[in-house]
């Protein structure tokens, strides 16, 4: 998952991992990433066999993009 953002040299700057039963629920924050690019990555992310559910939001004045990530445990 940190690999879709890490090929583009982004660093999240905020990262969580839950687990709710079967599910590994991310939530993380990248600073000065446009929207356009955060769409990119979450439509990456919503093509891997174990995620469930992306969702990109706004979270801040400042526009920043937060991604939330549901993945299925195997």
């Amino acid at each position: 998952m940190l690999n879709l953002f890490a090929m583009q040299y982004l660093i999240p700057h905020q990262l969580s991992v839950v687990q709710q039963e079967s599910m590994l629920v991310i939530d993380l924050h990248v600073a000065r990433l446009s929207w356009h690019r955060a769409q990119v990555i979450g439509e990456k992310m919503r093509n891997l066999i174990d995620v469930c559910s992306v969702d990109v939001e706004q979270t801040d004045a400042l526009k920043t993009p937060q991604t939330h990530v549901a993945l299925a445990r195997g």
